[in-house]
């Protein structure tokens, strides 16, 4: 059994999945491992209920980390979506987290990162918003409080042609953050132009020293935001900033060796200018000592890297066999936080 969570969180985690356990949407998962993975659908409906309750692994992080073809030691070696809540929970102090869940205070306290403009439509009127828009005519407006790209919206200004009603439309949607569209780097533009393809990268201050725990690159398909959500993907990015293998969407079997759009390489991708994606990711790390454990957004521009938002519960990135014959996963890189997480 994993000694990675505390046994008050797994034992609150056993009770959730007791009430709202539902054996036909465990049977959902094993019948389309079992499709998927030319597997006995009974047997894998068994050991992902072992896995559950013995292992802290949610169903849908067996599913996702192809945990059907793999052993029970490589499969340890892999993060899972319980352990990292409990990292989260136990090592961010849970006041000081709402600097990251609402996107206009995040703004505000993280603005020397942001390398872009941006407004609360709250302080300004439509006068102000059409102001702004002049600006930067095709402008992003979003939900201060969303995950997942959602709440996350591209309008041109020279669609609006009433920005009193238009203002009042946008914050009746409570779409009420505005800000300057990102020019991405060239090399970005030429997997996905029409999205900004982000680097999410987890750290982890120790006080001392800030620990790169793991990074993934999202690739877009033309949409407002390059999440799955949208249609997106991702590749893990290895501590040279460069692709460990073909990319895929973790919800269904996938595999992207090349972008499904423009033909770029995965496998041969490289972030840049990664050294100072690094660079801005470890300073932006130690601005809140008391939320130490941090999944970072980056969007790298033509003149460098720039932050999107930060997340305090990272989100669960890992590699999924299937799509790259890599059978090891980040857990042992996480290693400072999980230590942290057990004084």
């Amino acid at each position: 059994m994993s000694r990675d969570v505390a046994p008050a969180a797994r034992l609150k985690y056993l009770l959730r999945r007791l009430t709202s356990f539902d054996p036909r949407r465990v049977w959902g998962f094993a019948s389309q491992i079992a499709k998927e993975q030319g597997k006995w659908a009974p047997k894998v409906f068994v050991d992902m209920l072992v896995w559950a309750a013995l292992h802290d692994t949610a169903y849908i992080d067996y599913y996702e980390a192809d945990f059907a073809l793999l052993t029970k030691s490589e499969r340890k070696t892999f993060m899972t979506s319980l352990i990292q809540h409990h990292l989260a929970q136990a090592v961010n102090d849970r006041t000081d987290v709402l600097q990251f869940e609402n996107k206009i205070t995040f703004n505000r306290r993280f603005a020397e990162y942001l390398g872009r403009d941006w407004l609360d439509l709250d302080e300004v009127d439509a006068e102000g918003l059409r102001a702004f828009a002049e600006k930067t005519p095709i402008f992003i407006a979003k939900t201060p409080v969303g995950r997942e790209g959602k709440g996350v919206f591209r309008y041109d200004a020279a669609e609006i042609t009433d920005w009193n009603a238009f203002r009042d439309e946008l914050r009746d949607k409570g779409q009420r953050l505005i800000e300057q569209r990102i020019e991405q780097h060239p090399y970005l533009n030429e997997y996905c132009e029409g999205t900004v393809n982000t680097t999410r990268v987890a750290t982890f201050f120790d006080g001392s020293k800030v620990h790169v725990l793991m990074a993934a690159q999202k690739f877009g398909r033309g949409a407002v935001s390059d999440q799955f959500t949208w249609g997106g993907f991702f590749t893990m990015i290895d501590e040279n900033g460069k692709s460990f293998g073909p990319g895929h969407t973790g919800k269904h079997k996938s595999r992207y060796e090349t972008h499904p759009d423009s033909g770029k390489s995965i496998v041969d991708f490289e972030v840049p200018m990664w050294d100072r994606v690094v660079a801005l990711v470890t300073r932006a790390a130690q601005e809140v000592p008391t939320v130490p454990y941090i999944g970072w957004d980056v969007a790298v521009g033509p003149d460098g890297p720039m932050l999107i938002e930060g997340n305090w519960t990272p989100g669960l990135y890992e590699t999924r066999v299937s799509a790259t014959g890599i059978r090891t996963g980040s857990r042992a890189r996480h290693l400072p936080v999980i230590e942290a997480s057990r004084r």
